[in-house]
């Protein structure tokens, strides 16, 4: 009699496999994705538009590729585990799919922008299953840098920028009249307009930030309270660049140009000295357990595609919804 090879947890057959469906999920999931961007090509187009005409929201280019590689990180933490198909994944989309509805009917632009990148997260859920998109969590959050949002903080952050502003005219003994964000030194009249509120700089901070401390620690609370510390860093520095730029002017040593070579030696500074400061508290990865599903979990390539197809059936019914109650596609 022949033996017959039972694919034990943790062989090497076992390990192909796994990894075999995991391709095969992959190549659905890619394909629903690219049928989702087509779909909703306009709402997509309109967050490009941002990120090619403003400072302030051109790192979106990068973040798909950094999601990437924050996932490719996570990989050893998903090799384990068998791609299973969720239906709440696909109520997920449904529900994502009406926000997106609700909010162009209402011309609600960045509502729909905010559904479109949920989008992602949803199908991952819905093709890979919930144990998959809850160990991806963090990577697949970084998406949220991929909305041109924030400008509503503009105000708020000038208002911290001109406080930080006086407080170190004040140590430096330097006379000033202060009315309404402007801010007359000697001669010279400063306004804490809404660039110098340093949004342009906070925001690629943070997904620098939050890149890192996906990468270097495991525990959400550490994560967060490096992204927090992060954020005042961050502000404190802006302040520290618009005081330099006006005591620069004032005692005659700063131009133009010379204001926005201090600005980036500022934040070219800033970086590099949080993440010496976060490495202090690195953590070191969990270690793989090898454990693979047992043979008999075998993974169903035709559910993941009956549950893809739901879902992204389901978006494109709420993008035709929209064209027949708004007369606009």
């Amino acid at each position: 009699m022949k033996p017959v090879d039972r694919m034990l947890p943790g062989s090497a057959s076992t390990a192909a496999a796994v990894g075999g469906e995991l391709q095969t999920t992959s190549m659905i999931f890619l394909s629903a994705a690219l049928c989702i961007a087509v779909i909703f090509w306009p709402t997509i187009q309109s967050m490009v538009d941002v990120w090619g005409s403003s400072r302030t929201f051109a790192h979106g280019f990068l973040v798909l590729p950094v999601v990437g590689y924050l996932v490719w990180s996570f990989r050893h933490e998903v090799l384990s585990l068998m791609p299973a198909p969720s239906a709440m994944g696909v109520l997920a989309l449904l529900v994502m799919a009406t926000v997106w509805a609700g909010a162009r009917l209402a011309n609600v632009l960045w509502l729909q922008q905010a559904a479109v990148v949920a989008f992602l997260p949803g199908l991952v859920w819905t093709i890979f299953g919930t144990e998959i998109v809850r160990r991806l969590a963090w990577p697949l959050g970084f998406l949220v840098f991929l909305l041109p949002v924030g400008t509503s903080l503009e105000p708020w952050l000038q208002d911290i920028t001109a406080w930080l502003i006086l407080r170190g005219l004040d140590l430096s003994g330097i006379s000033y009249v202060y009315q309404g964000r402007f801010i007359t030194v000697g001669p010279a009249v400063w306004e804490v307009a809404p660039d110098c509120g340093g949004l342009r700089y906070l925001l690629p901070g943070l997904s620098l930030a939050y890149a890192f401390a996906v990468l270097t620690y495991r525990e959400p609370a550490r994560r967060l309270l490096f992204l927090a510390f992060c954020a005042g860093a961050l502000m404190i520095a802006n302040g520290i660049r618009a005081y330099g730029i006006i005591v620069g002017n004032h005692v005659g040593i700063a131009s133009g140009a010379d204001h926005r070579l201090f600005s980036y030696t500022i934040y070219g500074l800033t970086m590099p000295c949080l993440f010496w400061f976060g490495l202090k508290w690195k953590q070191r990865p969990d270690a793989a357990t090898g454990i693979l599903p047992e043979a008999s979990d075998r993974f169903d390539a035709r559910k993941a595609m009956f549950a893809s197809v739901i879902g992204v059936g389901g978006l494109f019914l709420a993008r035709l919804s929209v064209w027949f109650l708004s007369g606009s596609f």
